[in-house]
């Protein structure tokens, strides 16, 4: 009885481990690049405060602000493509890329400013995982391109 037991608690511990492993993993994936920046863009990663430039990677819960005088677009691994236009700020907050299992989210958050989205394979593999949540509505993207503007 006590070997179970104690073989129960290993496999259990076994599990947490791979879990804990696997949420770690998907938090520190890349989810797209920079293709484009102006002066005045920034990647604000946690405390740290990332100057945007072509090729700069982007992680989930980065948040990408724009100056005055600053635009940026940005490529995701599903080949999405997002502009955003001058003093703007944009969080993508969920990003799920797994077209095999067919899992796939594109979660994210327009604080202010403009942006142009053109979605790529997980708006067609499944548009209702795809929001944007701006401060007074949450947009479901039903077609390829959406236009953006939060005053």
């Amino acid at each position: 009885m006590e070997k179970l037991k104690i073989s129960l608690l290993l496999q259990l511990c076994c599990i947490f481990i791979v879990g804990v492993s696997i949420a770690l993993a998907n938090q520190t994936e890349r989810i797209g690049k920079i293709k484009t920046s102006q002066p005045e863009a920034d990647i604000r990663r946690d405390t740290t405060v990332i100057a945007a430039r072509a090729g700069s990677e982007v992680f989930a819960n980065d948040i990408l602000e724009t100056g005055k005088a600053g635009n940026l677009s940005i490529i995701f691994r599903d080949g999405a493509m997002l502009t955003l236009g001058p003093s703007s700020e944009f969080t993508v907050s969920e990003y799920i890329f797994n077209p095999v299992e067919k899992s796939t989210s594109f979660i994210s958050k327009m604080k202010k400013g403009a942006a142009s989205y053109i979605s790529g394979a997980i708006g067609r593999i499944n548009p209702e995982s795809v929001r944007i949540e701006t401060p007074t509505a949450y947009l479901g993207l039903r077609g390829t391109k959406i236009l953006i503007n939060v005053d």
